[in-house]
C-alpha cells in the first residue's frame, strides 16, 4: 500500500454487496493526497455458452449486449453506493479472467488489488482455480482479500514473517516489501505492527542414533533459532519484542490461531506462488491461511517483490545483513 494512488477493485457480477469496493472507498477516505480507484467487473465469456446454444445472436452481438447490460448495472450501482467518489469502471469480456485482470492491472500501473473473499471448497484447486487464489499467484502488484467484517480505523496490522529459510534472498526481500506496506498503512490508520511467526517442529531422521542425543534437543535448536532471527528483524525496524509472536508448529494453523487472538485488521503474508500439480497436492499456505481469518489479508507474490524492489548486492547488504 506504500504510494498507492491507483486501487483496482474487483467487482462481483449481481452482487447486492461490494466487499471489495467498501474496501477501496475506506482506504481512499482514510489516506492523504488523490487516489484513483478502478473499478472492474469481469464478464466469463464461457458462462454463456451454455445458453448461447439456443440464441440467433452471433459471439460479438452476444459480447456487445453483456458489456452494455454490465456497464449499465454498474453505472447504477455506483451512483448509489459510492456517492462522493469519482470511480473509473471497466467491464471485460474474457474467457480467462484472472489472466486479463492481472494484465490490465499492469497496463493500468495499479498500485493495489482488492477482491472479495470467496468461500472454496475441498476441490477447488484440483477442478479449477478461483478467481481469488488466481491473483494470489499471479497479480504483479499487492492483492488485498476483502473480508466481510467491519474496518477499524485503528488496532493491529499483523505481519507474518517465514524464518525457514533465512538464507533466501526473495524470501528476505518479501520480508522488507511486507514491512514497508504495512507501515504505510500503520501511518494511515495508526495501528500496531505485530509481528507473527511460525517455526515448523523438526522430525529428525530415525536413523539418528547417537550418545545422549533426543529429538527434542534438535527441535529446541530449531525454536531458538527462529526466534532469534524474527527478533533480530524486529529490532532493525524498531518494532518492540512484544510485539513479535512466535509459536512452533505449522504456518496454516499458527498463523489463524495468532490471528484469533490479536484480531488485527489486516494480515501481510507472502506467497510461494506455487502452481501446477504441486498446488493439487500440497497447496499455498497463503490460501489456507486466507481461508481460516476473519480478518483482511493482503498478500505479495514474488513477482511484486522482484518487479518493485531493486536488488543490487548495496540493496541486500543494507537493507537484509
Amino acid at each position: 500500500m506504500r504510494h498507492f494512488r491507483k486501487i483496482m477493485v474487483i467487482i462481483e457480477p449481481k452482487q447486492m454487496r461490494q466487499v471489495a469496493l467498501e474496501r477501496a472507498m475506506a482506504l481512499a477516505h482514510t489516506g492523504k493526497g488523490t487516489h484513483e480507484i478502478i473499478a472492474v467487473m469481469p464478464i466469463n465469456e464461457t458462462a454463456g455458452n451454455i445458453t448461447s446454444v439456443l440464441s440467433i445472436q452471433n459471439e460479438d452481438e452476444r459480447k456487445d449486449a453483456a458489456i452494455k447490460k454490465g456497464e449499465k448495472w454498474l453505472q447504477a450501482y455506483l451512483s448509489i453506493h459510492a456517492m462522493g467518489f469519482d470511480i473509473k469502471t471497466e467491464v471485460i469480456w474474457s474467457k480467462s479472467v484472472g489472466k486479463d485482470i492481472t494484465r490490465l492491472a499492469h497496463q493500468e500501473g495499479v498500485d493495489l488489488l482488492i477482491k472479495a473473499h470467496e468461500v472454496h471448497g475441498m476441490l477447488d484447486s484440483v477442478l479449477f482455480t478461483p478467481l481469488d487464489w488466481q491473483l494470489l499467484r499471479h497479480a504483479p502488484v499487492p492483492v488485498l482479500v476483502a473480508k466481510d467484517h467491519i474496518w477499524h480505523p485503528t488496532g493491529i496490522i499483523a505481519v507474518a514473517l517465514n524464518m525457514s529459510d533465512p538464507d533466501d534472498v526473495v524470501t528476505r526481500m518479501s520480508h522488507i516489501r511486507l514491512l514497508r506496506e504495512a507501515q504505510e498503512l500503520s501511518r494511515m490508520m495508526h495501528a500496531e505492527i505485530h509481528l507473527l511467526t511460525a517455526i515448523p517442529p523438526l522430525v529428525p531422521p530415525a536413523s539418528i542414533d547417537l550418545p545422549g542425543f533426543t529429538p527434542d534437543l534438535l527441535g529446541d535448536a530449531a525454536l531458538k533459532e527462529g526466534c532469534k532471527a524474527v527478533l533480530s528483524f524486529a529490532a532493525r525496524h524498531k518494532i518492540p519484542a512484544e510485539y513479535c509472536h512466535i509459536r512452533e508448529g505449522q504456518p496454516d494453523e499458527v498463523i489463524p490461531t495468532l490471528c484469533a487472538e490479536l484480531n488485527p485488521t489486516v494480515l501481510f503474508i507472502g506467497t510461494s506462488a506455487r502452481k501446477g500439480v504441486a498446488v493439487a497436492l500440497v497447496g499455498n499456505i497463503c490460501e489456507r491461511v486466507t481461508d481460516n481469518l476473519d480478518c483482511d489479508v493482503a498478500v505479495i507474490t514474488p513477482k511484486a517483490v522482484i518487479e518493485r524492489m531493486p536488488v543490487s548486492s548495496e540493496f541486500i547488504s543494507d537493507n537484509m545483513a
